[in-house]
């Protein structure tokens, strides 16, 4: 294998409906079967990545919560975690004491992916768990104490779903003081308000990507993406692909810009230019 092709989903891959276009299946499964070696790397857990590609024969792993997780596509199973320190774990609890905030702290407990939150603070959240809900992968549960629910689990990231920009900078600024993290916010892909992510340091897309490489023998990266948690990923490829509709800073960083997500850019790219 001489070189790994690698996509962001939501902005990227996915469609403006948020799901894989018909369009990228019909175009990609022949390539698959050939033996294209092609995966994701999103923000995205198992709860929903499964399901949006279940139509595509993947076989490689898929790096999902922007690289805190390595998954078997095909055998349904986590390979890998990587967890925040509980330095850093009890220092975002006592922000979100502190400042009455609402947080989805996603922790992993005898192989179990679970999620706790507090309250749902805004209708931006409870769409984002009502779209995630119900899964085999993934399970929401309601604590009235962040710390004692996260005890003797593997903390992976706190996502904080946030209506407006002022309160993300806020709190993005408010974490500023706790340490061992990697943090991002940007606006959500489907204009309903603002994401804000919190990672364990040294933890990216690109070291999980890494571990990928390493598995197959690649030489090369080509990547694709929209966002600035894409970033780490484009720097460690030989080819980055920004799609037209990336944010300003990902499209400078790119080797080259595609066509428009909503237009099954990567798939097109990959028919035209993919060498296996």
């Amino acid at each position: 294998m001489q070189t790994l092709y690698i996509t962001d989903l939501d902005g990227t891959f996915l469609g403006a409906n948020g799901h894989v276009s018909s369009e990228s299946v019909r175009i990609l499964t022949p390539l698959l079967k050939q033996g294209l070696p092609f995966t994701v790397a999103t923000a995205r857990s198992p709860a929903t990545v499964v399901s949006l590609l279940q139509g595509l024969p993947i076989t490689l792993p898929a790096v999902l919560m922007t690289g805190t997780m390595l998954f078997d596509l095909q055998a349904r199973r986590v390979i890998t975690t990587y967890c925040l320190s509980q330095q850093s774990v009890n220092a975002v609890c006592d922000i979100l004491n502190r400042e009455e905030a609402e947080a989805l702290a996603y922790s992993v407990k005898d192989g179990a992916l679970s999620v706790y939150y507090k309250h749902i603070c805004c209708p931006f959240e409870e769409d984002f768990i009502a779209q995630r809900r119900g899964t085999p992968y993934k399970t929401f549960l309601r604590t009235t104490d962040y710390g004692k629910a996260l005890a003797g689990g593997d903390t992976l990231m706190f996502l904080f779903c946030v209506p407006t920009r002022s309160r993300a900078e806020y709190l993005y600024s408010a974490l500023d003081e706790v340490p061992g993290i990697v943090k991002y916010f940007y606006p959500d892909e489907y204009l309903r308000g603002y994401l804000l992510e919190v990672y364990p340091e040294g933890v990216s897309k690109a070291t999980t990507i890494e571990q990928i490489k390493a598995m197959t023998g690649a030489q090369n990266i080509v990547s694709f993406g929209d966002n600035i948690n894409d970033l780490p990923m484009f720097a460690i490829s030989q080819t980055s692909c920004a799609v037209a509709n990336a944010a300003p800073q990902v499209q400078k960083a790119a080797s080259c810009v595609i066509g428009h997500h909503d237009e099954a850019a990567v798939a097109r790219w990959l028919a035209q230019n993919a060498i296996f």
